[in-house]
């Protein structure tokens, strides 16, 4: 080969390089990856004969089970309570002693008593269920009355079938009761609710009894205290003189404050009067004269004053020897006399008024303590009074209180309680309530399809397998372009590469292979039209490849080589696959003279190429002798090859090596046109395939999509018409053309 062709690149221009896709992501992981419904639809259907065998086991043994259970029938009785009604000595008494006597707790309280051994005994033995199979398995001799023990035991059994409940905000309480037989149940249930309130008077009338003969002999005890106390305080007021202490109090206490504010006004008083006896005592008549009792003293004063002031003035004028100097002093001396007996005689005044203060008080004082005195023993009676008087009327009340009590109850034993009412007995009902045989048959098959479901989604879950359109396009971005059937053992001759093309339509129908209605044939066909319709024309270079070996990519490039050619076009299939090739067992020719040898320039290339008898369109290169380095031989003598390959063929399709290991099919894809990944359905690991399609996005190659191969029905529901095919086998291809014309 010319050195120039030798060193062409093998990745095209950046202009014409294909879009990369986006890479593959883990599916499901989170939110943005979340699967899609269709695939848990799938799952389900993969599954489905597993299902529907499950659920018809369950639910066929669900109805079994059903159909022979004992049917039991429910009757229900509703009972009224009035919290209002006959409240007795022994309600009044709970309430004393601070039990609430509440709706909600005499409800509860009736609702308990219901199933109680003592309602429910009165019930065993008024309708004799001892003699009931249904209670007493063990048929009772009606020659041996029943013990203790067998009662015991029977009203276990009947308690098991009552129920009680209350419906919110009312006062009434639904009795119900099962049993096998309907009008048992009613029986059962009205026959309870009577000896209910049986009960209930009953057990009053025997408390009240029982409390009215405890209080008649507490009160003969009663009376006798009561009268000692009585003649105890009668004896006390004789004795001590107290008929009205409390009046006798008042008018001590009004004595003791009268006296006690007269002290205070005549220590007052004489406080007032010890002042002005201070001042008089002094000798100073300017403090008299400017005391109260002193302003007697004022005039006679002035009068000296002005007398003397006169008799001054005389001795300045006419001297003393003149006769009017010693009628004027006379005058003076005589307003003194008067001036010292007016101040003598009020001061005496003043110090009588003072001591009669002081006597007075000191008298009050006396007064006050006597009666103090008199006070503190009279309040020592009256206590003693009071008690004794407390005492006797508290046992007069009681005595009163306990008469009271105990005709209330010797009336009250004898009347029924009319807080208990049955407003709707119960009746036979002929519908069974257990076991409902519809509702658990139902039950039983939703559930268990649930189940069953579920459990085929969490199996299908844990397959890491790719197996449907959904996932292709949803973990890798890339369309489906088809789906090859599974084929069975006895049906591996559908996968020779022939019976392709209108010769094939225009040969007797008598001679036709059996083989050109085979499903993995239109499988193909599909894969033709879609990459025709995809890319809008044929594709002149195409290379398939696979993850991993087994997986049917040189039978899938095969028949696709051959459909192709049965178009018309001059198609080629070269065999790249040069560590273990096929296509020549395929097409069951000799491997001497193939790719290798034409590569490393042995052979031309119409040496190497083979054409296929059943196919006149369509050519073969084979792989030809190993070499020591595949992928170097590719990538160094392919571009030029597939050039010369392009002047010769219309369509040439490589059968490449698996991605996963090798770079020989990464080199091929780089150079196609256009790559195909083939997957086997339900069988690959998609981390498997997304690496696969990581190594061949990263040499820039055109991804077109990928083949699902070996699909089944059992793996993708969409495809099961594999399994029953439009065309039955040998089908007379007359029949099939006026079957279209129809």
């Amino acid at each position: 080969m010319p050195q120039a062709q030798m060193d062409k690149p093998l990745l095209p221009a950046a202009a014409a390089m294909p879009e990369i896709l986006p890479p593959a992501q883990e599916w499901p992981s989170g939110a943005g990856s979340e699967a899609p419904p269709s695939f848990y639809a799938q799952l389900v259907w993969r599954y489905r004969w597993q299902i529907v065998t499950f659920v018809v086991l369950v639910t066929t043994a669900t109805a079994l089970t059903v159909t022979s259970l004992r049917k039991e029938y429910q009757a229900t009785a509703i009972l009224r309570i009035d919290p209002g009604g006959v409240r007795t000595v022994a309600d009044a008494d709970s309430s004393a002693n601070g039990v609430p006597l509440s709706a909600e707790s005499l409800i509860l309280t009736e609702a308990s008593e219901i199933s109680s051994p003592a309602v429910i005994l009165r019930t065993v033995q008024s309708l004799q269920l001892f003699k009931v199979q249904e209670f007493n398995p063990l048929h009772f001799n009606d020659q041996v009355p029943p013990s203790n023990a067998m009662l015991l035991d029977v009203a276990a059994r009947v308690r098991g079938g009552i129920s009680v409940t209350n419906p919110a905000s009312t006062y009434l309480l639904n009795v119900s009761y099962r049993s096998l037989d309907p009008t048992l149940s009613a029986t059962i249930a009205n026959d309870l609710l009577q000896n209910l309130i049986q009960q209930d008077y009953e057990t009053r009338a025997r408390a009240l009894t029982g409390a009215s003969a405890t209080m008649q002999s507490q009160l003969v005890n009663l009376g006798a205290q009561m009268e000692k106390a009585q003649t105890d305080l009668v004896q006390y007021e004789s004795s001590n003189d107290v008929l009205n202490p409390d009046s006798a109090n008042n008018i001590m206490v009004a004595a003791l404050q009268q006296v006690n504010q007269d002290l205070g006004q005549a220590r007052s008083d004489r406080i007032a009067l010890q002042g002005l006896y201070n001042t008089v005592t002094g000798g100073s008549l300017d403090a008299l004269m400017a005391s109260k009792a002193g302003a007697a003293l004022l005039p006679t004063y002035q009068q000296l004053q002005q007398d003397s002031r006169n008799l001054a003035q005389m001795t300045e004028v006419y001297g003393p020897n003149l006769p009017i100097f010693r009628e004027q002093q006379a005058l003076v001396q005589d307003d003194q006399r008067k001036l010292d007996e007016q101040s003598t005689h009020i001061t005496n005044q003043i110090l009588a008024q003072y001591d009669a203060a002081a006597n007075r008080e000191r008298l009050l004082v006396a007064e006050l303590e006597t009666q103090k005195r008199a006070m503190d023993d009279f309040n020592r009676k009256a206590v003693r009074y009071h008690a004794l008087q407390g005492a006797a009327d508290s046992y007069s009340k009681l005595y009163y209180q306990l008469q009271q009590q105990i005709q209330d109850a010797t009336v009250a034993a004898n009347l029924k309680a009319e807080n208990l009412r049955v407003i709707s007995p119960a009746h036979p009902i002929p519908a069974p309530v257990y076991p409902r045989t519809k509702l658990s048959i139902l039950a039983a098959f939703f559930l268990s399809s649930l189940l069953a479901a579920a459990v085929a989604v969490a199996i299908g879950m844990l397959d890491r397998s790719v197996a449907t359109a959904e996932q292709v396009e949803h973990l890798f971005r890339l369309p489906l372009l088809a789906a090859l059937p599974a084929v069975a053992a006895k049906a591996r001759r559908d996968l020779v590469p022939t019976g392709y093309g209108p010769r094939v339509l225009q040969s007797d129908s008598t001679n036709l292979p059996a083989r050109a209605n085979s499903h993995y044939r239109e499988g193909i066909l599909g894969l033709n039209s879609s990459l025709l319709l995809a890319q809008g024309r044929t594709l002149r270079t195409l290379a398939i490849t696979s993850s991993l070996p087994g997986e049917g990519k040189s039978t899938a490039a095969a028949n696709f080589a051959a459909a192709l050619a049965g178009t018309g076009s001059r198609v080629v299939l070269v065999d790249a696959d040069m560590r273990k090739p096929s296509a020549h067992r395929i097409f069951q020719v000799p491997n001497r003279n193939g790719l290798s040898s034409w590569l490393r320039g042995k052979s031309t290339l119409d040496q190497v190429v083979v054409g296929i008898p059943d196919a006149p369109n369509l050519f073969l290169i084979t792989a030809g002798t190993a070499p020591a380095s595949p992928a170097e031989l590719l990538h160094v003598g392919l571009g030029v090859a597939l050039e010369e390959l392009q002047e010769k063929f219309d369509c040439v399709v490589f059968d490449c090596p698996p991605v996963l290991g090798f770079a020989d099919a990464l080199t091929v894809a780089n150079l196609a046109e256009g790559c195909i990944l083939v997957v086997h359905a339900g069988r690959t690991d998609r981390q498997l395939v997304a690496g696969a399609l990581r190594h061949i996005r990263s040499v820039r190659a055109n991804l077109l999509g990928i083949i699902l191969n070996n699909v089944s029905a059992e793996v993708n529901q969409y495809y099961s018409y594999y399994s029953h095919a439009y065309y039955s086998e040998g089908m007379d291809l007359k029949q099939e053309s006026d079957h279209d014309n129809d």
